[in-house]
């Protein structure tokens, strides 16, 4: 196989690990994964790697290189900034974007010096104080021209251990992304008749939320709390060992309970719980106490974003479940406050393969996204497919 003809990606969970190598037609070549030690040892995580990536190039007889990563973290945040120029002489479009993007990127390094730029995502165009969402195929004369950019972040010493895992393993990040929000821009194509989605990606120990309106993201938001939190309840209220609580949890996922603040104790419900551990419990009080648990992340994920300004007066948002930690909430009946109106709720069983072509797919589709604009245009090569690139880069 010719060197760099292929695609690695890997998503660096809290977890898991997933690797996948792609082919340069983007057909899978290989996939595995491998589940992560449960303490935050680097040592260890560094050897979970190593393993990971001596049996993909033993399979695929060669050396990886460049890899894209997948990671999500509770201490992930955005940074929204909308700059204006008043334009008083010719200038092609390109340009004027540019000069934009690198004073909002000066601006934000110069404020947030401790922290890692990981996307950069434009919102808005206003040209001539006209909105539009993408890149107008017949551009106006310029008058003037303001640029809303998302800036999502990470603390800089947090993406540094991160990457000297990688680099200790002879490995490039040539990416660096989150993963929920490249999976929420691939799923958001599965709800083009919504206009308004919210991903609701419940991890290990953090919960990250992506929303966005008319098929454009709008709000991100991640908070320190996840599926694990809630075993950790189980085992503190109920007076369990985790692994108990674990097994308890995972038995719910594949469950079709009610759960809700009424005592609806039923003799199947028992049996879910007898059967593992043989311990006599109340279910109507680790339904509860279940329930108490998932009510807050919900809260606290919304609360976030301020999503109720973005939703008022609307009655049309459509939630969507995602993440290993939600697989509590696919097939049960949860009695919540509906206190954001949602018109439904959803529950996306991703698989581990199509979460590492959620990254190829972000990056293939953000090189191409505006450059073929701006050559129909002005017949030369698209700025942002650089400037993405060296936000990419590592």
């Amino acid at each position: 196989m010719k060197k760099n003809s292929y695609s690695t990606i890997i998503d660096f969970g809290s977890s898991q690990l997933r690797l996948a190598v792609f082919d340069k037609k983007i057909s899978k070549l290989l996939f595995q994964s491998k589940q992560k030690i449960k303490n935050k040892n680097s040592d260890e995580y560094l050897k979970s790697v190593n393993i990971l990536i001596r049996e993909a190039e033993s399979r695929i007889a060669d050396h990886l290189e460049n890899i894209i990563v997948l990671y999500d973290s509770p201490n992930i945040f955005t940074i929204d900034l909308s700059i204006r120029k008043k334009l008083d002489r010719k200038i092609i479009f390109e340009d004027a974007c540019s000069s934009i993007i690198l004073e909002a990127n000066r601006i934000i390094k110069d404020c947030y010096i401790s922290k890692r730029i990981i996307h950069l995502i434009i919102k808005k165009y206003i040209i001539n104080d006209e909105e539009f969402f993408n890149i107008p195929d017949k551009l106006p004369k310029l008058n003037s021209l303001i640029l809303e950019i998302k800036f999502v972040c990470l603390p800089y010493n947090e993406y540094q251990k991160v990457f000297e895992i990688f680099k200790n393993n002879n490995l490039k990040i040539s990416h660096f992304f989150s993963c929920s929000l490249v999976k929420s821009f691939k799923y958001i194509e599965l709800f083009k008749e919504n206009k308004s989605v919210a991903f609701l990606d419940i991890g290990l120990n953090r919960t990250s939320i992506t929303f966005f309106n008319n098929q454009k993201l709008d709000s991100l938001n991640s908070i320190p709390i996840g599926g694990n939190h809630i075993s950790k309840d189980i085992s503190q209220i109920m007076k369990l060992s985790i692994d108990e609580s674990e097994n308890i949890k995972k038995a719910f996922n594949k469950s079709e309970v009610d759960f809700s603040y009424n005592e609806t104790n039923s003799i199947e419900n028992i049996n879910i719980i007898n059967n593992i551990n043989g311990k006599n419990i109340s279910i109507d009080l680790l339904k509860k106490v279940v329930l108490t648990r998932v009510e807050e992340i919900i809260e606290l994920s919304f609360k976030g974003i301020n999503i109720s300004k973005n939703i008022k007066n609307k009655k049309n948002l459509n939630l969507v479940l995602i993440g290993n930690g939600s697989k509590i909430l696919n097939k049960n009946s949860f009695q919540i406050e509906d206190k954001y109106n949602f018109k439904e709720i959803n529950f996306y069983e991703e698989n581990d393969l199509e979460i590492c072509e959620a990254g190829l797919k972000f990056k293939e589709n953000s090189k191409e996204e505006n450059s073929e604009k701006l050559k129909k245009n002005q017949n030369t090569m698209g700025f942002f497919h650089r400037f993405f690139n060296f936000f990419g880069n590592s």
